[in-house]
């Protein structure tokens, strides 16, 4: 095949690997997407790999996060074809990772070493470094492909979404080898992928119904707030009036309903709460005021402020007022979206600090903030804080015993989006074993059951609201209790391998 038929079909690849992800939800073609990558690059060096596996990133996160120009295009003054520069950076980036992962494994095959033992765990490798490396953007890992077959996915209470990315990555190695085994090994092969998916299928729902036949140890009626504010006049100060009749009409509704707490989206207040002065003190008395009228918690998002002499620094908080209108407690955002709310690379792109509406200027929190109720301890996931397993796990790990996402999906659009943020959340509560309720601008506002069904979804783009009852049991999970030990286990045994593959002569 010509090298440039090569790049090509290797672009094509990560295209339909992407239609494994929502809102298509292709979910086979995650099983096999690979598999024509390892085709490709079989006779290739390590370096033509990593271009190989590089191209196939590309098109795999062209397909999925396209919708940054959106993003980008709706907080700036720049045109579309300008946004379209930092959406080819983060692309760039994040195909480093799919092209690092294929040039190791043709790098240890080389060295006679075995993919099917080395690939699961040198794939994790990089979607973990991905977790937290240049950007931070652990977007749609390979195992959130299989959001859907709920008895599946049950085993990430063990190894995090890590451990599903393992395995499909494992049966699309396992069907590569395939190719160039003789017919018994190919029979051993197949047996070796069928028995061990419907093997953690089978214990997946054993587990769901263990779970399910467990008494409840808590209860809780939560009022969830769509206020469906349009992103374009959420700040305008003719809107701010509109906005807050809104969220009282919404509130009242929900607490006449039954609801004992109601959560209203990231920065729903449509003013910073904290500030004394005019018009902002008088919409925080009137939040005040509804508090107390509804003597009811009323959990928000609002936008803070530290100043120190002439340095304003801003945060993406969430408060929690009590019956009786007393702030319990608040939380600052501690995962940044890149572009959203701080410039990556700042020095390179210097230009967007005067070209972009409202990024750039946000500082990230330091404490991780437990809040209580008589009913259950809970933490707050501000916007995309819940694609990170470890960080909040670690709110799990402080007692929280609910986990409250709370987001202004506005920034998408109606783009794939906001479908791959709600399934990503979905996962959290399965990996610690708690439920998760999400309160969204624009939708998708969600109840999230411990196994990771999605109970109860609103649409996207409509004002509502959810007041649903959550009962649930207490159910200890080895991963928010330990935490990445088995990304670990993939680290040393993927660096050991390719040691050991260095060390040894071709």
């Amino acid at each position: 095949m010509h090298w440039s038929q090569s790049f090509l079909s290797a672009f094509i690849c990560g295209c339909l690997l992407a239609l494994a992800f929502p809102p298509i939800d292709l979910s086979f073609f995650a099983w096999v997407g690979f598999v024509p990558l390892l085709w490709l690059i079989r006779e290739h060096p390590p370096k033509r790999a990593f271009l190989l596996g590089w191209t196939a990133g590309m098109g795999f996160y062209l397909c999925t996060v396209y919708w940054v120009v959106h993003t980008i295009g709706l907080y700036s003054n720049i045109p579309s074809v300008v946004a379209v520069g930092p959406l080819l950076m983060m692309c760039a980036i994040l195909a480093f990772y799919t092209g690092l992962f294929v040039a190791g494994l043709r790098f240890a095959r080389q060295r006679g070493g075995a993919i099917l033992l080395i690939g699961p765990p040198l794939w994790i490798t990089c979607e973990w470094l991905r977790s937290f490396f240049f950007i931070g953007f652990p977007w749609l890992n390979l195992g959130y492909s299989q959001h859907q077959h709920l008895n599946l996915i049950q085993f990430v209470e063990f190894t995090s979404v890590y451990g599903l990315s393992a395995l499909v990555m494992f049966v699309n190695l396992l069907i590569f080898t395939c190719w160039h085994s003789s017919n018994r090994r190919r029979i051993q092969l197949f047996a070796t992928a069928v028995i061990l998916v419907l093997g953690l299928s089978a214990w997946g729902s054993w587990r769901r119904s263990r779970i399910a036949a467990l008494p409840p140890a808590h209860h809780l009626r939560i009022g969830l707030i769509q206020g469906n504010i349009p992103q374009d006049t959420k700040w305008h100060p003719n809107a701010q009036e509109e906005t807050m009749v809104r969220y009282e009409r919404l509130t009242r509704e929900a607490v006449a309903r039954g609801a004992n707490l109601v959560i209203w989206p990231e920065t729903a207040a449509p003013f910073f709460f904290q500030a004394e002065t005019l018009p902002d003190a008088a919409y925080r008395e009137r939040l005040l005021q509804l508090a107390t009228a509804v003597k009811t918690p009323i959990l928000f998002g609002s936008p803070a402020f530290k100043i120190r002499g002439t340095q304003v620094t801003l945060f993406n908080r969430a408060y929690l007022l009590s019956a009786n209108a007393e702030i319990v407690d608040s939380y600052d955002k501690i995962q940044l979206v890149p572009f959203g709310e701080y410039i990556p690379f700042h020095r390179l792109l210097f230009f967007l600090d005067k070209l972009v509406v409202g990024i750039g200027d946000f500082a990230a929190g330091t404490e991780q903030t437990v809040f209580s109720l008589p009913q259950a301890r809970f933490s707050v996931l501000i916007c995309y804080e819940g694609i990170f397993p470890s960080s909040t796990r670690e709110f799990v790990g402080r007692g929280a015993e609910l986990l409250v996402n709370i987001t202004n999906d506005a920034w998408f659009g109606r783009t794939s989006a906001p479908y791959q943020h709600l399934v990503m959340e979905a996962m959290r509560a399965v990996e610690n074993r708690v439920p998760l309720v999400r309160a969204a601008n624009t939708g998708f506002s969600a109840v999230v059951d411990l196994d990771g069904r999605i109970r109860s979804r609103t649409n996207l783009y409509e004002t509502t609201l959810l007041v649903e009852d959550l009962s649930w049991p207490l159910v200890a999970s080895f991963y928010a209790r330990y935490g990445d030990v088995f990304v670990w286990l993939c680290v040393m045994s993927s660096s050991l391998m390719l040691g050991y593959c260095y060390l040894r002569r071709p």
